[in-house]
């Protein structure tokens, strides 16, 4: 396996991309590189410091001095604010709505795009979020764009916050992953959507360790190709 590949997965919210990615990287020995985690970074970072969070020259005064830092550490994605690091309480419900909201602005898209492709200068990652292959690594060796039913995704995430002991209605949950849906296909910076070329896998009826399996798949496949276009 070609371990300077960059492996680019794009898909709305509850496709399971967090799930399967750190799986997959583990298999291949690869990093895992969060970009989610990162917008949900700015957003806990905006409101920690009680800012208008779709106030675009606010937020963009509050990034030339916001203490966030971002680092690859055994594997994956560090977030420090300061010296704290931040974990559990970016995976909060409230949390990723107003991380949908903060990416509508190009300051954001900006700033995050560019510490996404420092961090993927180290060349072995597996990249997931919502724009990685269309905008962040539109030119990887590997793009796919998982998918899934709403509620498939609804209920995957209601799965994953209980089992962090985190609180949830099931309903409320799934209109806002409805509504997070529309925002990101919506907007006009890097809307959510599978780019030409993508690999598209619909994981609605799959287990994990299938999902796993078919990217690795595809992972192999496109390896493949990638040598034998070099070779001839």
């Amino acid at each position: 396996m070609n371990r300077t590949m960059v492996i680019a997965i794009d898909g709305p919210a509850g496709a399971g991309k967090s799930t399967v990615c750190r799986l997959l990287a583990k298999k291949l020995g690869y990093a895992y590189l969060d970009t989610g985690a990162m917008y949900r970074a700015m957003a806990w970072s905006a409101l920690e410091e009680d800012l208008a969070i779709e106030n675009e020259s606010e937020i963009a005064r509050h990034i030339e001095s916001v203490p966030l830092r971002f680092t690859m550490e055994d594997g994956a994605i560090g977030i420090y604010s300061g010296k704290r690091r931040l974990d559990e309480q970016l995976r909060r419900p409230e949390i990723s709505g107003w991380a949908s909201r903060i990416s509508r602005l190009k300051c954001v898209r900006d700033y995050l795009t560019h510490c996404q492709r420092q961090l993927g200068k180290i060349g072995n990652i597996v990249a997931e979020g919502r724009d990685m292959t269309t905008i962040v690594f539109p030119d990887a060796p590997v793009r796919v764009f998982l998918q899934a039913e709403l509620k498939v995704r609804a209920q995957r995430r209601l799965l994953e916050y209980r089992s962090k002991g985190i609180t949830a209605d099931p309903a409320a949950l799934e209109e806002q992953i409805r509504a997070r849906d529309e925002a990101d296909e919506q907007r006009s910076l890097a809307p959510l959507r599978a780019a030409p070329g993508v690999c598209v896998l619909d994981t609605s009826c799959m287990g994990i360790e299938e999902v796993v399996e078919r990217l690795l798949e595809i992972v192999r496949r496109k390896a493949g190709e990638k040598v034998s276009s070099i070779e001839g």
